[in-house]
């Protein structure tokens, strides 16, 4: 690891429609969410993606962009996030090879759409991205999520829910179930160079394993719910304030605002914590973990030294890749994504178990409140 990153206080001013916020976490001003420590979770020398994916080399899928292979990769890499069967994960690589040749089109009649990443630009009714999305229908979620290739990835596997029986049905037939095209023939027309694909991308994309390192880790029924809740919104913005126990609200999560979904969808309904870091903290149903004792899906808040109340909280996601790690909605500009643990050495962690007694996992021994131990300079 490298040398601890110096925490930085955020104490001060936070402007927002016109109207300014004075004061820590702990104020009322600011109870929708956690603060953001905007230099160190910043810091780019954290990869934002803990588990990277490995490079495919371009003599393997040639005829290929860059951005194709990378748009095939996230289907991919998506549907076996969420445990899609192959099934599915072949209709939705089909399906975008019909509809885009896995390019993200913009649309001439949709101005906005020009403003974000783009391939190529179409003037398909208002049709946008790999998967040909109409912003009229299912633009509500804001042309910045309609725009995002893993968002509409997401967007199809989303779906395939709602299709009865979509697993005893042909791939080609599943896509056109989902994208209801007017040349129903066209997807089984791709089914050569999908199946290229799968061979070539599959076991290269690199999909995180919500659970991380069974050698190392030990997680319950539980937590293990709390992490799959939680990673089916990986790539959404950081919104301040954002997310309830439904999802996302004004188009993405705080740290809390996540942590408070990802609680609620784990226990059935039965826990709903408060939206403010320091309630979640003191929340009832909250067990105290000793630091070392730690399992994926628990939360760790995190407390600036000096002060009294947390300023952050993330889940914890385990070891991936040889890099303890946890899943969190970091600050503006940053998608909810996974990140080190070791950002915020230094600072003082306290970690909650949830859940009801019956899936979760008992603590060895008497918790206590600990700050992370700094590592020798």
């Amino acid at each position: 690891m490298g040398a601890p990153l110096i925490a930085v206080l955020l104490t001060g001013v936070v402007v927002a429609a016109g109207i300014v916020f004075l004061g820590s976490d702990n104020t009322t001003a600011t109870e929708p969410g956690c603060l953001p420590n905007i230099p160190r979770t910043a810091r780019r020398d954290a990869p934002a993606e803990v588990a990277m994916r490995s490079p495919i080399a371009p003599s393997s899928l040639p005829g290929y962009t860059d951005s194709q292979i990378d748009i095939a990769r996230t289907a991919i890499e998506v549907g076996r996030q969420r445990g899609v069967p192959e099934l599915g994960v072949t209709a939705a690589l089909l399906a975008a090879a019909a509809e885009s040749n896995f390019l993200n089109y913009a649309n001439s009649t949709v101005p906005e759409s020009l403003r974000y990443a783009h391939d190529a630009v179409g003037s398909d009714y208002d049709s946008v991205g790999p998967w040909q999305l109409r912003a009229s229908i299912w633009g509500s979620v804001g042309m910045a999520q309609l725009m995002n290739p893993r968002y509409q990835a997401g967007w199809f596997y989303d779906q395939l829910n709602k299709i009865t029986g979509w697993q005893q049905m042909p791939a080609a037939e599943i896509a056109q179930a989902v994208e209801r095209s007017a040349v129903p023939g066209a997807y089984s027309r791709h089914a050569e160079r999908v199946t290229q694909l799968l061979a070539a991308l599959g076991p290269a994309t690199g999909a995180v394993a919500v659970g991380c390192d069974t050698a190392t880790v030990v997680t319950d029924g539980f937590g293990q719910r709390v992490l799959d809740a939680a990673h089916r919104w990986k790539g959404w913005p950081y919104v301040w304030g954002g997310g309830n126990e439904a999802g996302p609200t004004s188009g993405g999560f705080d740290c809390s605002g996540l942590t408070l979904y990802a609680i609620h969808a784990a226990s059935n309904g039965r826990i709903t914590l408060p939206h403010y870091t320091q309630d979640q903290l003191n929340h009832p149903e909250a067990v105290e973990v000793p630091i070392g004792q730690q399992r994926p899906g628990d939360l760790i808040f995190f407390t600036a030294p000096g002060q009294g109340d947390s300023h952050h909280v993330a889940i914890y996601a385990g070891t991936i890749d040889g890099v303890e790690s946890v899943f969190h909605a970091a600050t503006f500009g940053v998608p909810v994504d996974y990140a080190p643990l070791a950002q915020w050495t230094g600072e003082r962690w306290d970690i909650r178990r949830y859940g009801t007694a019956g899936d979760r996992q008992p603590v060895v021994a008497a918790a206590a409140t600990q700050r992370a131990p700094t590592p020798a300079r």
